[in-house]
């Protein structure tokens, strides 16, 4: 049914990493969304009220609460479509994942209003009666929800968004919440015994901990998080595709929503190579980056002269000793500023997020180690921390 619906409303199902396109599958999911929660709210309140089960009623507004999540990622999908403006350079991609953040503490929120009204329960239970229309509602809520859970799952995917994803889990946990009260109101009927309440408050625990996780998968993109180790890999991959290009590091991809992510790099090429062939060389890897991630590119230019053994003598020197203070420290930027007698190089050195100490003490460390073997270099180290991605140069050995 999914693929069907799919088929039937998006018109077209082109590039995924088209702003369109994406604009096109969150629009359905949040109108499909509405229009499902609105018809479960109506059923469940209607056997609620008949009934007098006070967890269906609880459960029908559950559903309200889910309406307004799906209008959120309506807008927000609306809001993505919208080009760049003078305001707004880099557009409305981060949209997305602000309406993430709405619909995590919507689902947090409903947790915390399942704890009070389950509590409530426990110490004041209520009488009710069994009636064949709730069952039939739970059950036919329950096939909806599972089926929601399928569709935004499904899209989400598909689009890789957090808040279609966080969607698709709040109609699980809906899901959930609405087993137990259909389970809760056999046993009542069965035994008499009342654990609407003590049920209520696990599932609501769930509940909570499901929107936390939600919320922090949304949040960590409007932060700025690492990209996968997937799309560095592509990245490095197509950069290092043409032979003249001798290594790549210095990545740093910024997100600023579907659509709108943009990377820089540096990009090491022999030294003797002409001004034009570099720019042509890194053109070239800009347009295969591009093609493989889908997002803009910018690359610098770093030479290397591999014929000028007293530099390369030098460079391995220090890749050597700094690998001997911590073997997870990398370097790169190698440039022999000042030869004999007193030689003077400079180089950074980049500290991965678990390397422990300041800057300033892990300089005077490898300063120290490197002098020990080379009294009279002089050097200027600078330290990056592991915000961008460094790998060795490949095609050079150190």
């Amino acid at each position: 049914m999914t693929n069907l619906i799919l088929k039937k409303f998006i018109k077209n199902d082109g590039d995924i990493k088209s702003e369109s396109v994406r604009k096109e599958h969150g629009v359905l999911a949040g109108t499909v969304g509405i229009i499902c929660n609105i018809s479960l709210f109506i059923i469940k309140l209607i056997a609620g009220l008949v009934s007098g089960h006070i967890s269906i009623v609880a459960d029908a507004f559950n559903n309200l609460s889910d309406i307004g999540s799906c209008i959120v990622t309506l807008i927000g999908f609306k809001a993505v479509g919208k080009p760049a403006d003078e305001k707004h350079p880099y557009g409305h991609g981060r949209t997305e994942y602000i309406a993430g953040q709405v619909v995590s503490f919507a689902i947090i929120f409903m947790g915390i209003s399942l704890i009070r009204e389950s509590v409530m329960k426990i110490i004041e239970p209520e009488e009710s009666l069994f009636a064949a229309v709730a069952v039939v509602v739970l059950i036919i809520s329950i096939a909806v929800k599972l089926w929601m859970w399928h569709f935004y799952r499904t899209i989400g995917k598909k689009l890789g968004s957090g808040t279609i994803l966080a969607t698709a889990k709040d109609s699980f946990n809906d899901v959930i919440a609405t087993s137990v009260v259909l389970a809760c109101l056999f046993i009542e009927a069965g035994t008499g015994v009342k654990l609407d309440g003590w049920a209520g408050v696990g599932v609501a625990i769930f509940v909570i901990i499901s929107g936390i996780i939600s919320f922090k998968e949304t949040m960590e993109p409007l932060i700025g998080k690492m990209p996968s180790e997937e799309t560095l890999n592509e990245i490095e991959k197509a950069v290092l595709y043409d032979n003249r290009i001798l290594g790549v590091h210095d990545i740093i991809v910024h997100d600023y929503g579907p659509g709108q992510v943009y990377c820089t790099l540096h990009a090491e090429v022999p030294a003797d190579m002409s001004l034009v062939r570099a720019h042509e060389a890194a053109h070239a890897a800009e347009k295969r980056v591009t093609n493989a991630v889908g997002c803009d590119v910018t690359i610098h230019i770093d030479p290397e002269d591999l014929d000028d053994l007293e530099a390369m003598e030098l460079k391995k020197l220090v890749s050597d000793t700094v690998r001997s203070v911590n073997p997870s420290f990398k370097t790169h930027d190698f440039h022999l500023l000042k030869r004999a007698p007193n030689p003077k190089v400079s180089f950074d050195v980049v500290i991965n997020e678990k390397a422990s100490g300041d800057s300033d003490i892990v300089r005077e460390r490898i300063e120290k180690a490197i002098k020990s073997q080379k009294p009279d270099l002089e050097m200027e180290i600078t330290i990056d921390r592991m915000f961008v991605h460094d790998t060795k140069t490949i095609k050079t050995t150190l």
